[in-house]
């Protein structure tokens, strides 16, 4: 079975860096992993590079067709509704989705 990486780049401005790490690290990641086949997720920080989004989201999901069922759920809708309340205002965001190649 092959998993799929989900990855969401963000913008943050500086100023709203801790407000996002907390709302990230303790209400958005435990929602996340609720969803059945969630398998992680995990953040990261640009630390080198010209890439306007300073962070990546990466999540793991079971397979692709439980990634294809997670954007569809209500329970994607609902993190997507969340982001926005809180910071949809104020960054950027680009999606990319890989499956895991097998030899």
């Amino acid at each position: 079975m092959a998993t799929v990486l989900f990855i969401v780049k963000a913008t943050i401005p500086r100023k709203k860096e801790a407000a996002f790490n907390r709302w990230y690290n303790y209400k958005h990641c435990p929602q996340f992993l609720r969803y059945p086949g969630a398998v992680s997720a995990r953040r990261y920080k640009a630390i080198l590079g010209e890439d306007k989004f300073r962070y990546m989201a990466v999540y793991e999901v079971q397979d692709e067709k439980t990634f294809r069922a997670l954007m569809k759920s209500g329970h994607m809708k609902a993190l997507r509704r969340d982001y926005d309340r809180w910071f949809g205002k104020v960054s950027e965001r680009a999606r990319f989705a890989y499956t895991q190649v097998w030899p």
